[in-house]
């Protein structure tokens, strides 16, 4: 059964054609959004572990404040009312500890999980959404249901772009030698920010989408029964919005 799998994955990216011809796009849907499922997770992990990469090559910690003194007048009326005083009311200075910046930056990694995760599916939708449209101007006819079925089995391509723009960050991280001083560091995490990509990270964009664009040229052949030209502009203008838009 892994065999072929395998099989069918490699048919799909290095011979879409031949694959469409035996997964009709209009009846495969299902077995599409599956797939896209599986990308999701592996994109997901992918941006864990990238986390957990930058987390462990920060080593500097912040001081946060924990509780802070409540005014006089605000404990008086609880001394008025029963007596009894809240812990704010007992202490003359705040609390403070420290905390690690790599650990504080490993829950909000952790907290993104849903985002990574469902924006993966949420931008299947979006793209189909795109080509269906761009598809329609350009002579391109068929359902829906087609469209988003090709668009999802295209999504492997996508771990291209996963794989190579994870590859470049590892390189540009790689070369940085974090500061334990809180502001040295936040500037240092300010310029990584800004950093548009590495020539790793474009190339992965770049091979991404034009993989893609490929896949549904023969996708939107088969399922809308379109002419190759209208099928390649379509693909092609979704695709370099893509790209584009990666870049951003």
């Amino acid at each position: 059964m892994l065999r072929d799998a395998l099989h069918a994955l490699r048919t799909l990216l290095f011979d879409p054609r031949s694959f469409f011809e035996t997964h009709p796009p209009e009846r495969s849907l299902g077995s599409a959004a599956l797939v896209v499922v599986a990308v999701a997770a592996v994109t997901t992990v992918a941006f864990v572990a990238i986390g957990e990469y930058m987390a462990a090559q920060i080593d500097a910690t912040v001081t946060v404040t924990t509780m802070e003194p409540w005014p006089e007048s605000t404990c008086q009326s609880f001394a008025d009312m029963n007596g009894s005083l809240p812990e704010p009311c007992t202490i003359d200075e705040p609390r403070t500890k420290q905390v690690s910046v790599g650990a504080k930056l490993r829950d909000a990694i952790y907290g993104r999980i849903p985002v990574v995760f469902f924006g993966t599916l949420l931008g299947w939708v979006l793209v189909a959404v795109a080509l269906h449209a761009v598809g329609a101007f350009t002579g391109s006819r068929g359902s829906f249901t087609a469209t988003l079925a090709v668009t999802g089995w295209a999504t492997p391509a996508q771990l291209v772009q996963t794989v190579l723009g994870a590859a470049g960050l590892v390189f540009l991280l790689s070369g940085v030698d974090f500061a334990s001083d809180p502001e040295l560091l936040a500037e240092q995490l300010r310029r990584l920010t800004n950093t548009t990509g590495t020539a790793i990270g474009v190339l992965g964009a770049l091979v991404g989408t034009a993989w893609q664009a490929y896949i549904w040229t023969h996708g939107l052949q088969e399922g809308h029964d379109a002419q190759p030209g209208s099928a390649a502009v379509a693909s092609g203008i979704v695709a370099v919005l893509l790209f584009v838009l990666s870049l951003a």
